[in-house]
């Protein structure tokens, strides 16, 4: 990128000194109206080649603008097909949803409940006795799960 911005820097360089000298020159010799006639005309060619050159670009974009829009085309429609599949399965998967929630809340409410309800009647009779029996402290679960903590931090230093 350095090597070709010095490149261009050169070549703009030697262009101004020549037409400064051919100016110059032009003046010595009173022919400056002519080399003005000479320049102008040069000017002009190349007005109508960058016009030609935006032409043909112009061109070539919209052509490119055609090819990636018959690209695009197929492309778009394969999408809304997805999207439609995607409806229609998440659409399936809601009623499923909808049928195993009514299914759960079922068997939550005939079969669990009461067996929840009875297991936690027992545990609750069950610590009750052990309180009012007075065969154990009344120990939070924390309690509880610090002291097999212990235990099991004690069994694998004792392993070690």
């Amino acid at each position: 990128m350095r090597g070709a911005t010095r490149t261009l820097a050169i070549t703009a360089g030697v262009v101004v000194v020549l037409l400064i000298v051919g100016i110059v020159l032009a003046a010595v010799f009173h022919v400056l109206l002519e080399a003005l006639y000479i320049f102008l005309m040069i000017l002009a060619a190349l007005l109508v080649l960058s016009t030609l050159l935006l032409v043909y670009w112009i061109i070539m974009l919209i052509r490119t603008i055609q090819t990636v829009r018959n690209e695009v085309t197929p492309l778009a429609d394969s999408i809304q097909e997805t999207i439609g599949i995607v409806k229609d399965t998440a659409q399936t998967a809601g009623n499923t949803v909808g049928s195993v929630s009514s299914l759960s809340r079922l068997v939550s409410e005939i079969i669990l409940a009461p067996g929840i309800r009875i297991a936690a009647g027992l545990v609750a009779g069950q610590h009750m006795l052990r309180v009012l029996l007075g065969k154990g402290a009344n120990r939070s679960r924390y309690e509880e799960r610090m002291q097999q903590q212990m235990e099991q931090i004690q069994a694998n230093a004792g392993g070690d």
